[in-house]
């Protein structure tokens, strides 16, 4: 794989897989666990941290430790820290996404992992339960595995459409708008993943309308759509700044690109 990435993705790439596996370590034994779901505090991100979720956090957090490198890391559960010295790459951090389905023994949920340095963007998704993975570095391409090319459907009809989408009250009827007119909508319970099911062809976009989904959770997804050929973007069309600032909270539509206009028109109701 060290031909289809930089020499700086492919050393951070080496570290993601590290990450990966030392996580499906940690939380091997929660996993469908009542256990697993006890809470042992409250995240940076305002919401309750469990067992698991904290397991797979400080899995991930000793391998940057233990690889020599300085990050700046932005985490779901334990905030802003600095891991190493002299930080030279920021990293967003999210330890376990379907925290819900792991607890449930639901075998969808991932770590998801967005890195930025100098010279490198890379977007790092690991389905934990299937013991895959999704990468891509800025500018060359998104693949699985050790180095299958990836790319988005050639859908371009859109009664035929394969959505993920999720919504709140009271904005139902966002999402009641694209059921009318796509063949089937999904909610799996990991955005990263559902994201990296966009990037890899096998569903035709994912759609989040709560106002809620938080930079940390679709940083990585993000980038591997958009390198796998496809288009993210708010609810309004505007594209999402993957920057330090976690906290913001936004509705995330990505797509294969061919219908994202047309996506948006019936989100907004025009």
């Amino acid at each position: 794989m060290s031909e289809l990435l930089s020499s700086s993705g492919s050393e951070l790439l080496e570290i993601c897989d590290r990450a990966s596996a030392a996580v499906s370590s940690s939380i091997r034994d929660m996993v469908g666990m009542a256990a697993g779901g006890q809470m042992v505090n409250m995240g940076a991100d305002g919401t309750p941290t469990k067992r698991i979720d904290h397991a797979a956090e400080n899995a991930v957090l000793e391998v940057l430790r233990s690889s020599g490198k300085g990050f700046w890391v932005l985490s779901e559960e334990k905030g802003e820290m600095i891991v190493g010295r002299n930080p030279d790459h920021f990293l967003h951090l999210d330890p376990l996404d379907g925290t819900f389905n792991a607890i449930a023994g639901i075998p969808f949920y991932a770590l998801s992992i967005y890195i930025r340095g100098d010279d490198c963007r890379l977007g790092y998704i690991y389905d934990l339960a299937r013991g895959a993975s999704f990468y891509a570095e800025a500018g060359r391409g998104a693949y699985a595995g050790s180095g299958e090319r990836i790319s988005v459907s050639k859908n371009d009809d859109l009664m035929s459409f394969s959505i993920s989408a999720y919504t709140i009250r009271p904005h139902t009827g966002r999402v009641t708008r694209i059921g009318d007119r796509v063949r089937r909508i999904r909610t799996l319970g990991s955005a990263s993943l559902e994201m990296a099911l966009v990037a890899s062809g096998k569903l035709d976009s994912f759609v989040d309308l709560r106002g809620m989904m938080r930079v940390v959770d679709v940083a990585a997804g993000c980038l591997i759509i958009e390198e796998a050929g496809g288009q993210v973007s708010d609810s309004k069309g505007c594209q999402l700044q993957l920057e330090r600032g976690m906290w913001q909270k936004r509705c995330v539509v990505g797509s294969n690109g061919r219908r994202h206009q047309d996506l948006l028109r019936l989100i907004e109701g025009d």
